[in-house]
């Protein structure tokens, strides 16, 4: 990498030398006017809106460093005091959970004017809108905007603060070619980040088939020829003529003991299965108002919709009554544990359900229970688990290893906006 002809201290220890003709600045000095949007709750987007507009959440979740378009709409009658922004300007999230993040910054390149939501600050100013937004998200003004923040459940930052941001600036020539070399150069790590992405979106869905296949018959090691048989359940589909279809409520026992959270420790139930809840979590003090849940029960969440929080317990504690507790008889936990997570079962237990929208649909035990699943001989479920378990390790790890590929790419990325916005690097 090529590096400038001259060089002088900063002044910041942490930024150290800067090339001799770029200046170090606050960024109030170098902004027009800072100003903070107003309103627009979710309520408050439409999808027949008559102007386009960014929330704060947004910045976070569905923008990456640039935009040209937003994702939502709203209608101007319902905000009271409209703060618009519009080409070149940059959005703070003045709002967020993680100190690490807060202050997360995107430029605006699109033409038309937009609205700006509750807890975002707008930047105008009069420099390379892409290259001043490079330059803010590089990891020295991060280092800035969370500098003496705490690790609160919600994190803010005022425009004062941002404001107070140092950053280098090279003449505006020299800033548009930065931008564009950075444009260039984070679109090819983008690109390769992608690609490894859908990588791991392939593997995750062939562990899905690995399952799926493995708990109805379809994979058999032994490579013999099978005999088959129609199960009469339409999810199921075939299935090896020694294997029996059953009720699941002839297969559990439902736990029903009530239990203080005091006595028997707090577990979570997500799609990572049953966990120990973290210790944040609040108690309660209002008596037996959890369930009993013993080592190997088996757990699912009621209204876990289709995201298949459930799992088999390798702890003793207690989960929220909104859980389904219930003890595996004459079948093997760990074998019920892949057929609860593979998709045809997670849509069953779905369709047995009932409510008014997705966030209050429920599947309650007098409905489960009567839910149709395979079951095959004890012996083969062990094998059929022993199967599962070797291939989904397999996977696992090969999903690991380029998640761990992205975490470096991304890393990259970083250092490389970090270095050549500082001028460590010459790009032109």
């Amino acid at each position: 990498m090529r590096k400038y002809a001259r060089y002088k201290d900063s002044g910041i220890s942490w930024i150290g030398d800067v090339p001799e003709h770029w200046e170090t600045k606050r960024l109030k000095y170098v902004v027009d006017e800072f100003c903070k949007g107003n309103g627009i709750t979710k309520e408050e987007v439409f999808p027949d809106g008559d102007i386009k507009c960014v929330r704060y959440g947004e910045i976070y979740s569905k923008y990456d460093v640039s935009f040209s378009d937003c994702y939502s709409l709203t209608k101007n009658k319902f905000i009271a005091s409209p703060q618009y922004f519009s080409y070149g300007d940059i959005l703070f999230a003045g709002t967020g959970e993680l100190v690490e993040e807060i202050g997360k910054n995107i430029v605006y390149l699109g033409n038309e004017k937009c609205l700006a939501g509750g807890d975002i600050i707008v930047a105008k100013h009069s420099q390379n809108p892409s290259f001043l937004n490079y330059a803010l998200e590089s990891k020295y003004c991060r280092i800035q905007k969370s500098y003496g923040k705490a690790k609160l459940k919600v994190v803010h930052i005022s425009a004062g603060e941002i404001g107070n941001i140092v950053i280098l600036l090279p003449p505006l020539p020299e800033q548009k070619t930065i931008a564009e070399y950075l444009d260039k150069k984070t679109a090819q790590i983008n690109e390769l980040v992608s690609a490894k992405q859908k990588q791991i979106e392939l593997l995750k869905e062939y562990k899905q088939s690995v399952i799926a296949n493995a708990v109805t018959g379809k994979i058999d090691e032994r490579r013999e020829k099978r005999k088959w048989k129609d199960s009469g359940i339409s999810w199921i589909g075939k299935i090896p003529e020694n294997w029996e279809v059953d009720k699941l409520g002839h297969r559990f026992i439902q736990r029903k003991e009530k239990v203080s959270d005091k006595d028997y420790p707090p577990l979570s139930v997500s799609k990572m299965g049953v966990t120990p809840q973290l210790e944040s979590a609040c108690k309660t003090d209002d008596g037996d108002n959890r369930k009993l849940v013993l080592k190997g029960d088996f757990v699912v969440n009621s209204r876990s919709d289709r995201k298949g929080s459930c799992g088999l317990s390798e702890l003793d504690g207690s989960v929220s009554l909104i859980n389904i507790v219930a003890t595996p008889r004459n079948i093997d936990g760990h074998y019920i544990h892949y057929l609860f997570r593979s998709n045809n079962y997670i849509e069953e237990f779905y369709r047995m359900g009932r409510g008014i929208v997705a966030d209050l649909w429920t599947t309650r035990w007098s409905e489960m229970r009567t839910i149709m699943i395979p079951v095959p001989p004890l012996s083969e479920q062990k094998e059929i688990v022993a199967y599962i378990e070797k291939k989904v390790s397999s996977i696992d790890s090969q999903i690991a290893s380029i998640e761990n590929q992205i975490a470096n790419l991304n890393e990259y990325k970083q250092s490389l906006i970090s270095d050549v916005v500082t001028g460590k690097v010459k790009v032109c």
